[in-house]
């Protein structure tokens, strides 16, 4: 095909020989007929390769300046014309291959937002080339601010930053505990990517922090075990000493003794019981058992039973059931040992001359039991861990009591599917709230 458009351009050219030949013969016919040939030859390059060859040009500098919307121009004929089609065709290829590339990239990046986990890519030079949402939300700067800043910028922390040198230089995995602000623990780990390009080290964050606390609660539990365990033993131990070192011989002494001894074993096997009741209903071996019960009848009742302790500490107590409050489907000794146990704290902490007042009213059909007295009140750092485990606020650490009975009122509101709540303040009292949804 070349070679056919050479003996076409040479023809032309031969034409215009002639014609200036055919002129007159003369050196300026000659001349002007070569010209024409001339005219016509760059016309017809122009048309079949030089035109084509300018939009290829064009097309493939805006490709290299990142912008794959190129128009196919229309075919011509020849050689360009097959070059045009490859072109179109590769430039339709590379379009396909980076909406592809572009698609994974987004999926990448969808997947790894959705991570609980914070993750971030980082080049040799410890810059962030990608984080996605977890990191953002752990090192509390935006995605723009984090990526193309040192890690140091973000995560400042001295053994993450050797653990990212090493993976890099060494290409070793490391894993680092570090403490964030808020008492919030991230177990990181440091990979070397291979062949990932310009990521290096990948940067994996994972939140440790409920794991601390359980780990915090377990010593707490096992230490406070031990120490309401210890008390009475040794009391009782102290008591058989005695006695066994004469005091049996004296009557009135030795039945005081016994009554304390009989105390101490009333407080061990008072808190046996309460760590079975709690075991069993965190293993779920206690199902609840659920029936339409009054509520009035039952607040009345566990208020008959605290009247005497209520006379004894001289501490008022008040019985304020809304009218018409009818009955509710819930198991009714859990419920009744939840109140009980709340209305025991609330005497023991209210001074004499005070109240405490038994509640209960219902909210969109929800019904809502509350306990307020008058006593000491709780300090505020101590209210968000009232209910755990063995935990006694600073005011009780000497009274007695296993510190078991706040747990086992959560466990017994929860376990409707409902929510217990305190408010306290030092000196003006306390109120807990248990809320029982209705259905």
């Amino acid at each position: 095909m070349l070679g056919y458009r050479v003996l076409v351009l040479l023809g032309v050219c031969l034409a215009g020989v002639i014609i200036g030949v055919a002129a007159g013969g003369t050196v300026g016919a000659f001349f002007a007929g070569a010209g024409f040939a001339g005219f016509v030859a760059t016309v017809i390059a122009w048309i079949y390769l030089l035109r084509p060859m300018g939009v290829m040009a064009d097309a493939a500098d805006q490709m290299a300046h990142d912008d794959l919307n190129v128009d196919e121009w229309p075919r011509t004929p020849g050689p360009a014309g097959r070059l045009a089609d490859a072109f179109n065709s590769l430039a339709d290829r590379v379009q396909d291959q980076v909406a592809d590339t572009s698609q994974e990239r987004s999926r990448l990046a969808a997947a790894l937002n959705s991570s609980v986990d914070a993750v971030a890519a980082l080049d040799r030079d410890g810059r962030v080339l990608f984080a996605n949402l977890g990191f953002e939300r752990v090192v509390g700067h935006s995605q723009q601010d984090i990526v193309g800043e040192p890690l140091a910028y973000s995560l400042p922390d001295p053994h993450v930053l050797d653990a990212v040198r090493s993976s890099r230089d060494r290409g070793e995995r490391s894993v680092t505990l570090v403490e964030r602000p808020g008492h919030v623990y991230l177990q990181v780990v440091t990979s070397p990517i291979a062949g990932g390009g310009e990521w290096s080290v990948l940067l994996v964050c994972h939140d440790v922090s409920d794991v601390k606390r359980t780990e915090q609660i377990r010593r707490d539990f096992v230490a406070n075990v031990s120490h309401e365990l210890r008390t009475p033993l040794a009391a009782i131990k102290s008591v058989v000493e005695t006695l066994a070192e004469g005091a049996l011989s004296d009557e009135a002494v030795a039945l005081e003794f016994l009554r304390r001894a009989d105390q101490e074993v009333d407080r061990l096997v008072l808190l046996v019981e309460e760590l079975l009741e709690l075991s069993r209903i965190e293993s779920g071996e206690q199902p609840l058992v659920r029936q339409d019960t009054d509520v009035a009848t039952l607040l009345a009742e566990v208020s008959q039973r605290m009247r005497s302790q209520s006379e004894r500490t001289h501490v008022g107590l008040i019985l304020d059931v809304a009218p018409g409050i009818g009955s509710a489907s819930i198991d009714p000794s859990r419920i009744e040992r939840a109140v009980l146990n709340l209305v025991q704290n609330a005497l023991k902490f209210t001074p004499a001359g005070g109240t405490v007042t038994i509640a209960a009213r219902r909210e969109d059909g929800d019904l809502v039991i509350e306990v307020k007295d008058t006593g000491i009140g709780i300090e505020s750092r101590d209210v968000p861990r009232v209910f755990e485990r063995f935990y006694k606020v600073d005011q009780s650490r000497a009274s007695v009591g296993s510190g078991l009975g706040l747990a086992l009122v959560k466990h017994a509101v929860e376990a409707h599917g409902g929510k217990v709540a305190v408010q306290s303040q030092p000196g003006l009292g306390s109120t807990f709230t248990m809320l029982i949804p209705a259905s």
